[in-house]
């Protein structure tokens, strides 16, 4: 950039702007270098790579949300739930005070998550220490509603009610959390229906679907027979009649088999 400038006294200021695409510069430190010219002379320059004032950062931020009651990125879908995102920065200046604002978003719509008709939002105020570090964000609201969807924090940080980063992804997979659901269909391989004999050992075959687990994760099923008339678990010999399998899905979605 340049300027054409006649000063009316021997000291004062001038202002140079730069106007130019910064998209690509996230987690980046820029240096502005000046030199002062008459008649196509150089007279003075300011060209110091470690100059602060100078400098124009950049900041970058990156999420992780979990549930802490899981330890993981899966939560239940009950009445009070709370959600921790895990905010990364970078290129902030130490020192200085900053606001986070997340926002919880529906991934399904990508439109905001809504509970009783409002928005899930939280905010933070942090003074960083260092230029990089991390802070922690927490969502507490009812999830209960929540079976079967995936949703996204969205974050933003602001200086001085300006904003400065965002992470706003919704397809980001360490941004989301997963509110599992499974249905169930009984049924007896012997009839191949849901009819039984009433005999001294039959089978009992529960196939589970289930929707929003996370692939590649170990998992345990647990089945358990219940008594309808009394509403108790099924004693056979005064024991309850349960069954586990360990399984590992290969997608968010799909099926298994339980026999009893």
């Amino acid at each position: 950039s340049e300027l054409i400038f006649t000063p009316e006294t021997a000291d004062g200021t001038v202002e140079l702007s730069f106007t130019f695409d910064a998209s690509t510069l996230k987690n980046k430190t820029i240096v502005v270098f000046e030199s002062l010219s008459h008649k196509g002379k150089e007279l003075t320059f300011h060209a110091d790579i470690d100059s602060e004032p100078q400098s124009i950062y950049f900041p970058e931020i990156g999420t992780k949300a979990t549930c802490p009651e899981t330890g993981s990125q899966m939560a239940p879908a009950k009445k009070e739930l709370t959600i921790v995102d895990t905010v990364t920065y970078q290129r902030l200046i130490p020192g200085k005070e900053y606001k986070l604002t997340g926002t919880l978003m529906d991934q399904e719509n990508g439109e905001f998550l809504l509970v009783d008709e409002k928005i899930i939002t939280s905010e933070l105020v942090f003074t960083p220490e260092e230029a990089e570090g991390t802070v922690e964000l927490s969502f507490t609201f009812d999830a209960s509603a929540l079976k079967g969807k995936t949703i996204v924090a969205f974050e933003s940080v602001s200086y001085q009610e300006k904003e400065i980063a965002v992470h706003t992804d919704i397809e980001s997979t360490p941004q989301s959390i997963y509110f599992p659901e499974i249905g169930t269909k009984a049924s007896c391989p012997e009839t191949d229906s849901q009819m039984a004999p009433a005999k001294k050992e039959v089978t009992i075959t529960d196939t589970v679907s289930y929707k929003h687990l996370v692939p590649g994760k170990e998992y345990k099923l647990t089945g358990t027979l219940m008594d309808k008339e009394s509403g108790e678990p099924l004693l056979v010999d005064k024991k309850p009649v349960t069954s586990e399998l360990i399984f590992t899905p290969e997608t968010a979605d799909g099926t298994v088999e339980l026999s009893f």
